[in-house]
């Protein structure tokens, strides 16, 4: 097996010969890309001479490098990732203008990422801080049931716009729950959406959890997410939404951040036991939340005397 130098320079070496003939006059430029919670080396396919705009396939040698280790096979790989590659230009969306930014401002949504993990994307972004995470914004270009595609706001982007962080934040406030809005729903509701898409079948909520109508108000969980399943967790900046759960609990609650995606809610009374919400959380996010997808080992405290949420603990300082 390759070492990933060894993989990077073969794959830069010979990843055209597997491309269709269409892409004869291109060429491969190697980039680094700031994501959310890691950077990742961007390989993208352009023109020799670059004229006007154009979809420009782009994949990550990380993740290529992840499913080379998984297959054992360097050819199968470059195969399967030229194939990716084509099909993701035809159905990729139209490419959006990017001369008139202002025409973007009714597009412009949230995005809440960990503080410590991204240093690098936040100091290229306009942002501002909550509790131990960082606000940066995204401008929305397609969106519908099987995801959404878009651009992270730069400096240079707000820049070339004229926009000011304030601008964006009043702009990403309304927009946030106007474009992805927020569903709360008992975790057994989850658990069924789940269990219905794995079956391909519709199961009862009565026959798959017997007792659900008969848990009582404090002892029952809730999840915050947005009806097509992303950055649901920027609920965390709309405490109304937290309070939809906690008025139904009845008691102040825990938030613990399973994801980007979305938020557990329980009740601050009845889940007694910081310590080992905080392990819930870090273990989670150990064993079953992808690294991109990682938000927070924190756990914070919606307060219903005053609606606000607070962040009450990490891991790093609750033994």
């Amino acid at each position: 097996m390759m070492d990933f130098e060894e993989f990077r320079k073969r794959v830069l070496d010979e990843f055209m010969d597997y491309m269709p003939e269409r892409y004869f006059n291109c060429k491969l430029v190697e980039h680094k890309v700031s994501k959310v919670n890691e950077e990742l080396t961007g390989i993208t396919i352009t023109p020799k001479d670059k004229k006007g705009s154009y979809v420009a396939p782009t994949f990550y040698l990380e993740r290529m490098y992840e499913q080379y280790l998984e297959e054992g096979n360097f050819e199968r790989t470059m195969v399967n990732q030229a194939k990716y590659l084509e099909d993701s230009v035809k159905v990729a969306p139209k490419i959006p203008d990017l001369s008139d930014l202002s025409s973007f401002k009714n597009k412009i949504i949230f995005q809440l990422i960990s503080k410590n993990m991204n240093a690098s994307l936040i100091e290229k972004c306009p942002h501002r801080e909550f509790e131990d995470l960082t606000v940066i914004y995204r401008a929305i270009t397609h969106v519908d049931q099987r995801g959404l595609s878009g651009f992270i706001v730069t400096n240079e982007v707000c820049q070339s716009a004229g926009w000011s962080e304030e601008d964006l934040y009043e702009h990403a406030r309304k927009n946030t729950p106007h474009m992805l809005p927020f569903m709360v729903e008992r975790i057994e509701q989850t658990l069924l959406r789940l269990v219905n898409d794995r079956r391909g079948s519709k199961v009862d909520m009565t026959e798959e959890f017997p007792g659900f109508n008969n848990i009582p108000n404090n002892e029952r969980v809730y999840v915050v997410t947005n009806s097509i399943g992303y950055f649901g967790a920027d609920a965390l900046l709309y405490p109304d939404v937290i309070k939809r759960a906690a008025d139904i609990i009845g008691t102040d609650c825990y938030v613990l951040p399973s994801s980007i995606h979305d938020l557990i809610i329980l009740s601050a009374e009845f889940y007694k036991g910081r310590s080992k919400l905080l392990k819930l959380v870090k273990d989670t996010n150990m064993t079953q939340v992808s690294s991109q997808d990682k938000l927070s080992d924190s756990v914070y405290l919606y307060s219903r005397a005053d609606n606000q949420i607070r962040r009450v603990a990490s891991c790093d300082v609750v033994a």
